[in-house]
C-alpha cells in the first residue's frame, strides 16, 4: 500500500493512500451509531475525561466556546496548515456527490467576513495521552484506532470506543486537535507534551494526483519506519509553539486539551447562540454527572465571551430531589409519609459466574425514593436515576405507573461503588463490573449485551430482569402508604418486602364518614373475592338506613380498573334485609339495627387479570344513607 505524504521533514498533515482496489469509505460509520444531540456530546466527553481521572485531585473540565473572524481566523487557518494541506483534501470531498456540508465548510472559510466556531475541551488532574502510536494505550485508542477503547478499570465509564466519535461529529470539518500534557513522562525522551491532530474524511482524491487518499488524515510529523511512514505526534517546545498559534495552549497540569474545529450540532438546522450553548453545556453536565460533582470527584465550568459558568448541582432545579435522594440514602427509614421524606433499601442481585467459571460474590443495589412536593420541579417526577461508581446517571428510568394519587417521588439507584460512602464491598465491585458490561455503546442502559455474553456466563438476562422487577416493587413498598385502610400492595411486593406485614389481600377500612361508624375487609379466595365489613350508625334515634357496598379493582399501581360484580351479601341482623342487583349489595335496616355486622362475596371468576386477584386488589366501598325522624 502506498502512503501520501506533506512536510515530511516538518509537521504537517498526512493521509494513508490507497493502491488500486483498496477499500473506499463512504464516511465515520460511527457517526451513525449513537445519538449525537448536544446532551451526548457533554455525556461522552466527560465520561471519557472522568475515566482518566488520576487518584489524587479531582477532574476539572472546562468548555471554552471562542468565535474567530478576520485577522485571527485567517492566523488560525494558518496554524492549522489550511492552504497548506487539510483545506486541499476538504475541497476534494466538497467536489463529491455527498460533499455539500464540506462545499459550504470552504465557502465560509474563505469568507473573510464570516465567523469560525471552535470548541476547545480542557481536562486537567488526568492521565494525558500516553502510550505510543504502535501500542496499546490510550493514545493509540484516541487518535488511531476506531470502536477500540484501552480503558480496562472495572469501574470505568466507557468501554466500547465509541463515545469519541462525537468529537468529529460535532465538527464541521471533521478535524479534531489534541495538545496533552502526559501525567507520566515518555520513558525514551521524558517529553511531557504532545500535539497531534486528526480530520476523518470519506475516500477521496486530489486533482492533481491520482492516488485516492483514505478518509483519516494527521497533523503530524511523519516518521519513516521499519514499516513504511506513520503519524507522529509533535513533542513538548514544538508541539507549545503550535498549541500556542491554534489558541489550544494548556495548563501545565496532566491532561488534555481537545479543540473541535467549526463546532456545530448536527441534530440542528440553525447555529445556535454561545449563551444558549453554554447553558445547555452546564444542564447536562448537571444532570448527568450530578453525582461525581457531588462527590467531588469532578469539577465542570464552561466560558465564552469572557463569562464562566460553574456546573452546580443545585443550580438545576430538576436535579435537586435527586440530590437529595442521595445524601440520605443510607437512611434505615422504609416509609414515605410526608413529602421530601427519603426512605431506601437494598435489592439484590445475583450476578452469573464469569465466563471462566470463577464465582461471583452476592452483590445487592441501593434503592431510595424521595416523596415530592408540590414545590419540586417535576421535569423528571416519577423517574429513577440509574448509575454506578463512574458517577455518571445512565438513565433516567420512567416509572410513573408506580405513583399514584399525590403520591409521586424521586428515586436513585446507587448502584456498584456508587451504593455507599462507607467502602465497598467484593459483591459492590463484582456488580460494577456486570453493570459496566451491560451498558450498550450508548451507555444509557443496563441490558443484555454481546460483552455480558462475552464476560459472564447464561443467566445475566434473568439477573437483570429480576433486579429490575424488584426495584419496581421495592419502590411500590416505599411508595405505598402506611397505616392500615389505603395500602396497594401485592402478595410478591409483601413477600420481598415484609416489613409493612400482614396478609397480602387484607384492607381493612375504618370508616371515613361522620354520621356511621365503618369497617370492612376483603381477600381473594381461589377463585372469588370475599368480603366483611360493619356499619353501625353515630346517632341513637334513626327510622332506619340503606347502606350499597361495591367491589373495584386496583393495580400493582394503584389505579382503578372494572367493578367487581358482588354476588352475594349475608347479615345476621334480625332487622335487616339484604340484596344484589347488578353487582351492588344492598342493606335495608330498621329502627334497631344500631350494629351491623355483614359478609360476602363476588363472582368467581376463572381468567386472570386484575380483578381476579391474580394481579391486583379490591376497594370495597360502601355507600350508607341514615333515615331520622325529622322532615
Amino acid at each position: 500500500m502506498e502512503r501520501g505524504v506533506h512536510d515530511v521533514d516538518d509537521a504537517g498533515w498526512f493521509f494513508f493512500s490507497g493502491g488500486p482496489g483498496a477499500p473506499r469509505y463512504g464516511g465515520d460509520p460511527t457517526k451513525h451509531a449513537v445519538d449525537h444531540d448536544t446532551e451526548t456530546f457533554v455525556r461522552e466527553v466527560l465520561q471519557n475525561a472522568n475515566d482518566q481521572a488520576l487518584d489524587d485531585d479531582p477532574v476539572k473540565v472546562t468548555f471554552d466556546l471562542l468565535t474567530l473572524s478576520g485577522a485571527d481566523k485567517a492566523a488560525f487557518l494558518d496554524a492549522l496548515q489550511w492552504n497548506d494541506g487539510l483545506g486541499d483534501h476538504i475541497q476534494a470531498v466538497a467536489s463529491s456527490d455527498n460533499g455539500r456540508s464540506y462545499e459550504d465548510l470552504s465557502k465560509r472559510l474563505d469568507d473573510p467576513e464570516s465567523e469560525l466556531r471552535l470548541l476547545v475541551v480542557e481536562d486537567e488532574n488526568t492521565t494525558g495521552l500516553t502510550g505510543q502510536w504502535d501500542e496499546d494505550s490510550n493514545f493509540a485508542a484516541l487518535v488511531r484506532d476506531e470502536l477500540y477503547s484501552s480503558k480496562r478499570d472495572d469501574r470505568a465509564g466507557g468501554s466500547y470506543g465509541l463515545g469519541k466519535s462525537v468529537l468529529w461529529t460535532f465538527s464541521g470539518a471533521s478535524t479534531v486537535v489534541f495538545n496533552s500534557r502526559l501525567a507520566e513522562a515518555e520513558h525514551e525522551t521524558g517529553a511531557r507534551r504532545r500535539l497531534i491532530g486528526r480530520t476523518k474524511l470519506p475516500t477521496h482524491r486530489l486533482d492533481d494526483e491520482n492516488s485516492s487518499y483514505q478518509g483519516a488524515g494527521w497533523l503530524c510529523r511523519p516518521t519513516e519506519g521499519d514499516n513504511g511512514t506513520r503519524p507522529e505526534a509533535i513533542w513538548d517546545d514544538r508541539a507549545a509553539r503550535l498549541a500556542e498559534r491554534l489558541l489550544l495552549d494548556r495548563p501545565n497540569t496532566p491532561g488534555t486539551s481537545i479543540m473541535v474545529v467549526d463546532y456545530r450540532d448536527p441534530t440542528r438546522d440553525e447555529r445556535r447562540e454561545l449563551e444558549e450553548l453554554a447553558d445547555e453545556f452546564v444542564e447536562a453536565a448537571v444532570k448527568y454527572f450530578w453525582p461525581a460533582i457531588h462527590r467531588g470527584d469532578l469539577e465542570v465550568d464552561v466560558k465564552m465571551n469572557g463569562e464562566e459558568r460553574v456546573a452546580d448541582v443545585r443550580d438545576v432545579p430538576s436535579i435537586r430531589p435527586f440530590l437529595e435522594c442521595f445524601e440520605s440514602r443510607d437512611a434505615d427509614d422504609t416509609t414515605l409519609d410526608a413529602p421530601g421524606d427519603v426512605a431506601g433499601l437494598d435489592v439484590p442481585l445475583s450476578v452469573p459466574p464469569r465466563w471462566d467459571g470463577e464465582e461471583t460474590p452476592d452483590g445487592e443495589v441501593r434503592l431510595a425514593a424521595r416523596r415530592a412536593s408540590p414545590a419540586d420541579d417535576d421535569t423528571l417526577l416519577n423517574r429513577v436515576a440509574l448509575f454506578r461508581g463512574a458517577g455518571m446517571v445512565v438513565k433516567y428510568l420512567d416509572q410513573s405507573r408506580v405513583a399514584y394519587g399525590d403520591r409521586n417521588f424521586h428515586a436513585i439507584l446507587a448502584c456498584g461503588e456508587a451504593k455507599t460512602d462507607h467502602g465497598s464491598t467484593p459483591g459492590d465491585r463484582e456488580v460494577e463490573r456486570f453493570l459496566r458490561y451491560a451498558e450498550p455503546p450508548e451507555h444509557d442502559d443496563w441490558q443484555s449485551t454481546e460483552n455480558l455474553r462475552e464476560q459472564y456466563q447464561r443467566g445475566y438476562r434473568k439477573a437483570l430482569d429480576e433486579m429490575f422487577d424488584t426495584v419496581r416493587d421495592g419502590l411500590r413498598h416505599l411508595v405505598a402508604k402506611t397505616g392500615g385502610q389505603t395500602r396497594n400492595l401485592t402478595e410478591r411486593v409483601r413477600d420481598r418486602f415484609p416489613i409493612h406485614g400482614g396478609r397480602a389481600r387484607s384492607r381493612p377500612a375504618p370508616s371515613p364518614s361522620t354520621v356511621f361508624d365503618m369497617s370492612s375487609d376483603s381477600a381473594f379466595d381461589g377463585d372469588r373475592w370475599r368480603f366483611s365489613g360493619h356499619v353501625e350508625p353515630v346517632e341513637d334515634e334513626f327510622e332506619g338506613w340503606t347502606a350499597e357496598i361495591s367491589l373495584t379493582g386496583v393495580g400493582e399501581d394503584g389505579a382503578r380498573y372494572d367493578d367487581v360484580p358482588i354476588a352475594s351479601v349475608r347479615s345476621e341482623h334480625p332487622d335487616v334485609t339484604t340484596d344484589c342487583e347488578d353487582g351492588v349489595a344492598r342493606i335495608v335496616a330498621g329502627p334497631d339495627a344500631d350494629a351491623v355486622r355483614f359478609d360476602g362475596e363476588s363472582e368467581r371468576f376463572v381468567e386472570g387479570g386484575v380483578r381476579s386477584g391474580e394481579i391486583g386488589e379490591t376497594q370495597l366501598e360502601i355507600r350508607a344513607e341514615l333515615e331520622t325522624g325529622g322532615s
